[in-house]
């Protein structure tokens, strides 16, 4: 007993001394921790052309997508962890059934021009999506013309959806549009009207001009918005450059024009490696690739077998795939919601590369391989029954 309790006050003042050198440690008592300050400007090269600036068209263009999330703000944000937080909507409730999703505004919201977000321009934005006409996204139309949008008041807004949709928050992030200003345009009409050239936004920068070269629109000016209502933006200025490719992005970088760039390809991956100038920060695209097996297929009804799925999965080096086909540029998935989403199991088990448990699993299914076959010998393939363990995978 008596070792036993000199353990623990080891231990106890093992971790006293752990926390003291944290706590001593502390930014927030460093008096030489750097501090921000406001002011400067960040100039970004974007891949691609300007089409137009509005966060209800821009699904199709990355380049006006990078600059709208600036410009505008949605009800709902994710953070780091994919899990929502409130954006102009400053709080919400869901019905117990998951279809009635009632938000509350900011009263403190403002657009660029000074103007309060309302109800109203919630149920303007969310209308174009239900518009015939509607040039984006043919699933995102069909979601949002079965749904309901009411005012409940200038400053509160219900969503009544005709079933619960577990991710209904994940569509709430577009951007708003200003319904005094864009009043009984349709979205059709919406495509070429002036507005897309001289937005209104509610985000931390406002648009301020176009940069123009020859005549050309070749980058676009943004200035910081005092009255945000999330706190000014410490940059003064953002102003992004268009370039045709990643090769000539990465040249303006190497020449001093540009400070960044908006996203390294892979065809530019290993100059970006190569380059000790340049700081690569890398994030998780919301892309997964994901094979489906047909386990009802009249004809391979070993699919139908939990352990020959369980074997194909194991004998497959996913890693190795990531590293030669992808340069690296991808994670392992342990399931089919992508890491860091407000879905995702942090306890799924992980899946390994283990061709041997693979056979094993095969041969306790009764694969066998013929007797004498040599790896990678035409004959090398498991059968059973005279049926042959092979099968065709169709991709896009």
């Amino acid at each position: 007993m008596r070792n036993i309790r000199w353990q623990l006050l080891i231990a106890a003042g093992g971790v006293v001394l752990v926390v003291g050198l944290l706590l001593g440690q502390s930014p927030g008592i460093d008096p030489t921790s750097p501090q921000p300050v406001r002011g400067g400007a960040y100039t970004e090269a974007l891949i691609g052309n300007l089409l137009r600036l509005n966060p209800v068209l821009d699904s199709a263009n990355r380049a006006d997508r990078d600059i709208d999330r600036l410009l505008f703000s949605g009800l709902v944000r994710f953070d780091d962890h994919g899990l929502p937080t409130p954006d102009i909507a400053e709080s919400w409730s869901i019905s117990a059934d998951a279809s009635l999703f009632t938000f509350s505004l900011r009263e403190d919201a403002l657009w660029h021009d000074g103007v309060p977000i309302t109800s109203d321009d919630v149920i303007y934005t969310f209308s174009k999506l239900q518009d015939e006409g509607y040039p984006g996204p043919e699933e995102l139309h069909e979601l949002w013309k079965e749904i309901n949008i009411i005012r409940l008041d200038e400053h509160t807004v219900q969503f009544q959806l005709p079933e619960s949709f577990a991710p209904f928050l994940d569509y709430l992030t577009i951007g708003l549009l200003p319904d005094h200003l864009l009043r009984g345009v349709s979205v059709v009409d919406m495509v070429d009207h002036p507005y897309n050239l001289q937005p209104i936004g509610t985000g931390p920068f406002r648009f301020d001009h176009f940069i123009i070269e020859d005549d050309e629109i070749v980058g676009v000016y943004l200035t910081a918005f005092a009255d945000y209502y999330d706190g000014a933006p410490y940059l003064e200025r953002v102003e992004f450059r268009y370039f045709p490719d990643s090769s000539s992005a990465l040249q303006a970088y190497q020449a001093g024009e540009v400070m960044g760039i908006s996203t390294v390809t892979p065809d530019i991956l290993s100059d970006v490696l190569q380059d000790p100038n340049l700081n690569l920060h890398s994030t998780r695209l919301p892309k997964m690739g994901i094979v489906f097996l047909n386990i009802r297929h009249p004809e391979k009804e070993f699919f139908a077998d939990r352990r020959v799925r369980q074997a194909l999965l194991l004998a497959i080096n996913r890693q190795w795939l990531i590293d030669q086909a992808i340069n690296g540029q991808g994670i392992v998935a342990h399931g089919p919601i992508l890491p860091n989403t407000w879905a995702f199991a942090q306890d799924l088990p992980i899946v390994p590369f283990d061709p041997e448990l693979a056979a094993e699993l095969l041969t306790s299914a009764g694969w066998e391989l013929p007797v004498g076959a040599a790896p990678g010998a035409p004959d090398y393939v498991r059968q059973l029954d005279e049926q042959t363990l092979s099968f065709e995978l169709a991709y896009p």
